[in-house]
């Protein structure tokens, strides 16, 4: 049968789509959020940074499946990582607690026993759960992570990837993923599954040239997302898309300026986008400020659970159903170099962050920076408007004019401190004696 529609009538029905407020595209794809329970992938990218994604900023031919998400699901213009290495901020999105409460405070560390984490918590509430790739936290004879068991694991193969070849490291680290047993993960069982997937890329070693002419960093990037697209294929293959949730981050920033192993802008604020065909309505963004600790409360409600007490983030559904509302007031930051290569004396950071302003704590200010590019030594407080200096380039704490900015700043990082238990220098120096394997060079110093 013929199509009734001439190129007019086509005409005005694209015209009418198009007018349709953005408001009731959230509200249609909001009714259709039942009582299912999703499948789950978290996809964490390494030491992505930023305006290195097409959506954020970046050149869009490097980040293809990336983008793809942002034109099809929500974008989050201001996530927070937690911290900016590896193993806290990946705690935060296993447990929904900071790191300084949940135990892997230190990076190569681990959680405290007997802590909720994601493969546990999401198994309770009748998903199988997987984990692609690193673990990100260690279990250790000194502190057994009893309660990060997954049901499968799927470690990178042996196989190397295009670019890595001829460079021993890069061989090393960057090896494709399992496509194949993943695949059989999402068909095998008809419960829902809950799937962590952790890239290797676009961290360091940089590739090198590869086909399409990318080579370094960029060729990093486009192969992660690349890796990412095999994932969209994989749940378009299985009949998956339209069950599945993909949250999709990257850990933190990358080693550019003042990034990775600090609590600047570029190591902190990350990419973070959510994917669910016919449930969040497309090409959408909100600027509500969140954080890590929120992903495991969501994932929670959407599993019909209850977040627990202890969780300091809360569900982002209400986002995702398209509610213009601010979750926080405020988003907290830790860092500390212990457990990272080659440092050999503690350098605490804290931090608080509102939707204008960051109130920045160097514990060990008297010392420069371990680690860190174009970082060198620090003032005791830094306070910035990112409202008006989104570069954090003007120390506005000494500055009498914003003396109660600074004094409400500092009130709420102060309360936020005795919540998780902060205790300074004294909790760097307590993960000596948890992880003495990876730090135990510091113990005549904590003494």
């Amino acid at each position: 049968m013929k199509s009734s529609f001439g190129p007019l009538s086509i005409l005005v029905l694209l015209l009418f789509a198009n007018s349709i407020p953005a408001s009731d595209a959230n509200n249609e794809s909001a009714s259709n959020w039942g009582s299912e329970k999703p499948n789950v992938i978290i996809w964490v990218a390494d030491d992505q940074y930023l305006e290195s994604v097409g959506c954020y900023g970046g050149d869009p031919a490097h980040t293809p499946n990336i983008d793809k998400l942002a034109r099809e699901g929500l974008r989050f213009t201001k996530a927070y990582s937690t911290s900016s290495i590896c193993t806290p901020t990946r705690s935060a999105l296993y447990t929904g607690m900071y790191p300084i409460k949940n135990g892997a405070h230190p990076n190569h560390s681990g959680l405290k026993i007997d802590v909720p984490s994601m493969p546990g918590i999401m198994r309770d509430l009748g998903y199988r759960t997987a984990i692609v790739g690193k673990h990100g936290v260690h279990a250790r004879p000194t502190r057994p992570t009893n309660t990060f068991v997954w049901d499968e694991e799927f470690p990178l193969t042996d196989q190397i990837i295009e670019g890595a070849e001829g460079n021993a490291k890069a061989s090393k680290k960057h090896r494709d993923m399992d496509y194949e047993g993943v695949k059989n993960f999402l068909t095998h069982d008809t419960r829902p599954f809950c799937l962590f997937v952790a890239s290797s890329l676009p961290h360091g070693p940089e590739l090198t040239r590869i086909a399409n002419g990318l080579e370094g960093y960029p060729a990093n990037n486009w192969m992660s997302d690349w890796q990412l697209g095999r994932y969209l294929q994989m749940l378009d293959e299985t009949n998956n898309a339209e069950n599945t949730l993909v949250i999709f981050v990257s850990d933190n920033g990358s080693n550019t300026k003042r990034s990775k192993y600090t609590l600047f802008e570029p190591g902190v604020h990350v990419p973070m986008i959510a994917w669910w065909p016919g449930h969040i309505a497309p090409n959408t963004t909100t600027d509500a400020l969140v954080d890590f600790t929120d992903i495991m409360p969501t994932l929670m409600e959407l599993a019909g659970g209850t977040p627990h007490a202890e969780m300091d983030g809360k569900s982002l559904v209400p986002l995702m159903q398209g509610q213009e509302l601010q979750l926080h007031e405020d988003r907290f930051l830790s860092f500390t170099c212990l457990g990272v290569a080659d440092v050999f004396e503690p350098y605490p950071i804290r931090a608080v962050v509102t939707d204008r302003y960051k109130f920045m704590h160097y514990l060990n200010h008297e010392i420069e920076s371990p680690k860190g590019s174009g970082v060198g030594k620090s003032p005791e407080y830094l306070l910035f408007d990112l409202m008006n200096d989104p570069g954090e380039t003007v120390n506005l704490a000494d500055d009498k004019e914003y003396s109660d900015v600074r004094e409400e700043m500092q009130r709420r990082l102060n309360s936020w401190i005795l919540k998780v238990g902060d205790k300074g220098m004294a909790t760097e120096f307590e993960a000596v004696d948890m992880f003495p394997d990876e730090i135990g060079h510091l113990q005549v110093s904590s003494n």
